[in-house]
């Protein structure tokens, strides 16, 4: 069977907007305000992003740290949400891309490793035509 790799890039008001979505379907609403900054930072592997909200009645700017498997979960809500088609058993995962965020998502591929794209590249080389006799 063919595998599938998909790359999907948010940017930060993406990212904000599925986080709040996910937030108030889970009945744990983010506060209403404008968003003043979305800073994403990887640590081993792991993928946090703060989100730096001005609260409409005032109140001081907060900050808000979520982690790699709400983002994911909320980055997945929100495809479905916008029509943005995800193979559901697919295996996701977020990598950095700049000031934009990839969620990954590979469907039937095994053994490759990542990056799986470097793997695929070595894979697909050309084989030398041979000598032509004359």
């Amino acid at each position: 069977m063919p595998s599938e790799i998909r790359h999907i890039v948010f940017c930060g008001a993406e990212i904000a907007s599925a986080v709040r979505e996910y937030r108030r379907h889970a009945g744990r609403p983010l506060p209403a305000g404008s968003l003043r900054r979305v800073d994403i930072t990887t640590n081993s592997g792991n993928v946090r992003v703060s989100l730096e909200i001005a609260p409409d009645n005032g109140i001081a700017t907060s900050t808000w740290d979520i982690g790699s498997a709400e983002i994911t979960e909320a980055l997945v809500l929100y495809c479905g949400a916008h029509n943005v088609p995800l193979p559901a058993a697919g295996a996701k995962s977020l990598q950095r891309f700049g000031d934009s965020l990839l969620l990954i998502v590979a469907l039937n591929v095994a053994g490759a490793g990542w990056p799986l794209s470097a793997g695929l590249a070595r894979a697909i080389q050309p084989k030398p035509m041979p000598a032509a006799a004359d």
